[in-house]
């Protein structure tokens, strides 16, 4: 599938391209960004940058992983979102994260909303989840505010340096996410 530009309101969601990766690097070279993500090296290089662009377009062209570069309209770049669909089990796996100048301003959950309409609409998924850490309160808002339910509580799920997290677990199906989000539904 050609991964499609994806638009908001105040957002559009396209994949990413080489000539992202140095402002990709910048933002991403961020602690909490690090300490919050499962595989983002830190420090984050313009070197590390550029090969995840190369890997996601690679993994885009065969269904595998569809990541997009969320851009402030009309084309700063702010962060990353992915979904890595499970065709064999109709389902997709949500990541995100967002550059530290534009937290807080209800950006991610339009992103994660419009991924989620991708997911249920244009992919026919089932349904999608993620987990976030337990510590992650922003994290855990966003998708609460995006349509994604709690499920539960991983203890101790997840090691990073050092250290066992509590996971928090959210999940939910189409036709439930589409009940409570009706303004995004297509139709």
């Amino acid at each position: 599938m050609h991964l499609p530009t994806l638009n908001t309101p105040r957002l559009r969601l396209m994949p990413l391209r080489l000539e992202n990766a140095l402002r990709l690097a910048a933002l991403g070279d961020d602690p909490l960004v690090a300490a919050y993500t499962a595989g983002m090296p830190s420090p984050y290089t313009p070197a590390a940058a550029e090969e995840f662009i190369q890997r996601s377009a690679a993994a885009a062209e065969r269904d595998e992983n569809f990541v997009f570069a969320i851009h402030l309209r009309p084309g700063e770049l702010i962060g990353v979102i992915n979904l890595r669909p499970s065709n064999r089990h109709r389902s997709g796996h949500l990541g995100y994260w967002m550059g530290a100048p534009f937290r807080g301003h209800g950006y991610m959950t339009e992103a994660v909303q419009q991924v989620m309409l991708f997911a249920f609409e244009t992919l026919q998924l089932h349904r999608v989840h993620t987990a976030c850490m337990a510590v992650n309160v922003a994290s855990a808002r966003v998708l609460e505010k995006a349509g994604l339910q709690r499920e539960g509580l991983s203890k101790q799920a997840f090691f990073k340096e050092g250290v066992f997290h509590d996971l928090l677990q959210f999940g939910v199906i189409a036709q439930t996410w589409r009940e409570n989000h009706p303004r995004n539904a297509a139709g």
